[in-house]
């Protein structure tokens, strides 16, 4: 054979061999067309949708509250196992075993005799049934909020059997990974100063105005801290017990990790105290993959102190690099603050706390600057999409939610749970409410649960495995709905 034919032979069969390596599988191929025909008609067909959504890997949930995903169904369960009580009038929790009948105090058993009580409990420690009860509730911001209050002497005394609950949960919804925001380390800085003290470095928190001055006197409190062997045994104690709770989380077909955080409706040296016992903590565990920042945003100390809280992390940063930063911020809306306080908060996030994720991110088409600042976050962040707890919270959703201009950027994106227990819902129908109102293509669903690998707080090799393991879901579920539609169009 001439060697011009024999060399043209072999470049084509080569370059045919990379076209097919190149194109989707026929099961991803006709796993994309299943999902686009359920947008064929005037509305998705939902059912559907949801089967496919449930059977479908959906990698991490990176956006995940400890204790506002464990049901209040569950918690009961627990107080029930204590012998605790509920007192009637708050029907919040009454922290002693109950011995004898008590007027004023439930039994577990007894309250779920009285449907009337119990309903309303099950309205109060979480979102259900609101729509029913608006008339009697507070605004659903508050009613979203306060509830962390009725379980929160329960809550942290089961982690250890609250992780199993939350890991048996995700497995069979096809969740190979959480990365939860377990509790903060528990640190108060009333033990560590007197109170004319605090009120001293409250008043200079607060009235420094530059970075620098601000630094000035974190180095002051830190130092003293770091000096002192009940902050660093409080530091310690709570690794410890973290260590002990997560022994069996982990196995082939699943992973925990954990953000701890610092409240924001604190005053500023409280705050700070547990930020740097959180990047501390992180540092010497390394199932302690970040450090978070919780509570209302729109509450008035969170919003007095916001940009005062951003140059906490930027100290902290330059003090401990290698702790991953996750934020939330832009958790608001128009009407629910001023307008002033809807002009900074993503991009302070940013460009001061230097955020690696910014939860929520609601915010964005008020704020100043904010082309600019969609052009860092593409490039220095990626935004956690929570549906459900943005809807019920703000009354933001549809075409009110940024998604679309978070997509219309490329701004890297994962979907995440926030609070299931409270709100009543699953990463599935987080996924359905993405699907099912924005009808974005099965390539970019498939995106945002790799996004959810490529930006967990995960050492390499742990993200290396997590990658294989979804790309190995991926492959059986394509596998599986190949046939599923085989089996639709007969």
């Amino acid at each position: 054979m001439n060697k011009k034919i024999y060399g043209y032979c072999i470049l084509t069969m080569l370059w045919s061999f990379c076209l097919v390596a190149l194109e989707p599988s026929s099961n991803e191929q006709k796993t994309a067309a299943l999902y686009t025909s359920f947008f064929k008609g005037e509305k998705p067909e939902i059912a559907k949708l949801n089967l496919f959504l449930t059977q479908m890997p959906k990698g991490g949930d990176l956006h995940h509250h400890y204790s506002g995903s464990i049901y209040v169904e569950t918690y009961l369960e627990w107080l029930e196992e204590k012998q605790w009580g509920i007192d009637v009038k708050t029907l919040k929790i009454w922290p002693n075993e109950v011995t004898q009948s008590n007027d004023s105090v439930l039994t577990i058993p007894d309250l779920r005799k009285n449907d009337i009580l119990y309903r309303k409990l099950l309205t109060l420690w979480s979102n259900k049934d609101y729509d029913n009860h608006c008339h009697e509730q507070v605004p659903p911001d508050s009613n979203f909020f306060y509830s962390f209050s009725y379980f929160k002497e329960i809550s942290p005394l089961n982690h250890a059997l609250g992780l199993a609950i939350l890991k048996e949960r995700a497995i069979k919804e096809n969740v190979s990974y959480i990365e939860t925001m377990i509790s903060n380390v528990g640190v108060s800085s009333k033990n560590y100063y007197s109170n004319l003290e605090i009120e001293a470095l409250i008043a200079s928190l607060r009235s420094a105005k530059t970075q620098e001055a601000a630094n000035a006197i974190f180095v002051e409190v830190e130092n003293k801290l770091l000096k002192n062997i009940d902050f660093l045994a409080v530091i310690d104690g709570f690794t410890n017990n973290l260590e002990k709770n997560h022994r069996g989380i982990d196995d082939e077909d699943f992973m925990m990790r954990y953000q701890t955080y610092a409240v924001r409706v604190n005053d500023p040296l409280q705050v700070f105290c547990e930020l740097l016992a959180a990047y501390i903590a992180c540092e010497n565990n390394r199932n302690l993959v970040g450090v978070n920042i919780v509570a209302p945003e729109n509450n008035n100390v969170a919003l007095q102190d916001y940009t005062l809280h951003m140059q906490m992390y930027n100290y902290l940063k330059s003090k401990y690099p290698d702790v991953k930063r996750a934020l939330h911020a832009g958790e608001l809306t128009c009407g629910m603050v001023r307008p002033k306080n809807l002009k900074f908060h993503i991009k302070e996030a940013i460009d001061i706390a230097g955020a690696q994720r910014i939860g929520h991110g609601v915010d964005i088409p008020y704020e100043e600057d904010s082309l600019a600042t969609l052009e860092k976050i593409k490039n220095k962040s990626v935004v956690e999409i929570n549906l459900t707890s943005n809807e019920f919270i703000l009354g933001v959703k549809d075409q009110e939610h940024p998604y679309l201009i978070y997509d219309a950027y490329d701004v890297p994106m994962v979907i995440s749970t926030d609070d299931s227990g409270v709100s009543r819902n699953n990463l599935c129908n987080e996924y359905l409410l993405l699907t099912s109102r924005y009808k974005p293509s099965y390539k970019k669903i498939k995106t945002y649960v790799f996004n959810s690998v490529k930006y967990a707080f995960l050492n390499e090799e742990d993200k290396q495995l997590l990658q294989k393991r979804v790309e190995l879901k991926f492959k059986d579920f394509e596998r599986d709905m190949a046939l599923f539609s085989d089996k639709l169009q007969k």
